[in-house]
């Protein structure tokens, strides 16, 4: 009996011990996607935090962290003559942050170091299409955004739902996105005020 308790006691030591090294953070979160989500009917649903919900997020932890004379949209036009459309924008601070609505099919966690996916792609920080009222249009392509200005990139903002509740535990929570998008914005404002 005494060895049973032994082999009992070690075996929920190893399974606590994996599970707690199993926790879902921004270094690793791209590991836990379920690729189950492309599959035809699958119950497994991935979705990205929304270009509305991200720049109020934004919004919101500027103003939490005393960034004044906040406007979103914002214009900004760099030393090049060239436009960029920052989502937020503090007026008194100079800094905010532009969005890159684009994202992989399946995340990767390296698309968390690069400064945005277009610079993978194109060798552009920044690319904004300008549409005139007759209909042409033209790219404004930026080499290398300003220090004062962050991309937020769509594609780090990602979770999973499922119908099935056993499944859904092993999946990125909306939460997990809202609380890493909170996370990214602080880390680049840290010393901006």
């Amino acid at each position: 009996m005494t060895h049973l308790k032994i082999m009992l006691f070690l075996l929920c030591s190893v399974i606590s011990a994996y599970s707690q090294n199993d926790k879902i953070n921004s270094k690793n979160y791209c590991s836990f996607y379920n690729e189950e989500a492309y599959t035809e009917n699958s119950d497994v649903i991935t979705r990205h935090l929304s270009a509305i919900i991200i720049t109020d997020i934004v919004r919101e932890e500027m103003y939490k962290l005393g960034f004044k004379w906040l406007s979103n949209p914002r214009i900004i036009k760099t030393e090049t003559g060239q436009y960029i459309a920052s989502i937020c924008y503090s007026d008194k601070s100079n800094c905010g942050f532009l969005l890159e609505e684009s994202y992989d099919l399946i995340p990767l966690q390296e698309s968390r170091s690069i400064i945005s996916m277009n610079k993978r792609e194109s060798g552009y920080d920044y690319s904004e299409k300008i549409v005139f009222t007759d209909g042409k249009y033209e790219f404004v392509n930026i080499k290398e955004i300003p220090k004062n200005l962050h991309i937020l990139k769509m594609d780090n903002y990602w979770y999973q739902t499922s119908t099935n509740k056993d499944k859904s535990k092993a999946l990125v929570p909306k939460e997990f996105a809202y609380g890493l998008l909170r996370e990214d914005v602080r880390n680049f404002l840290k010393d901006k005020l």
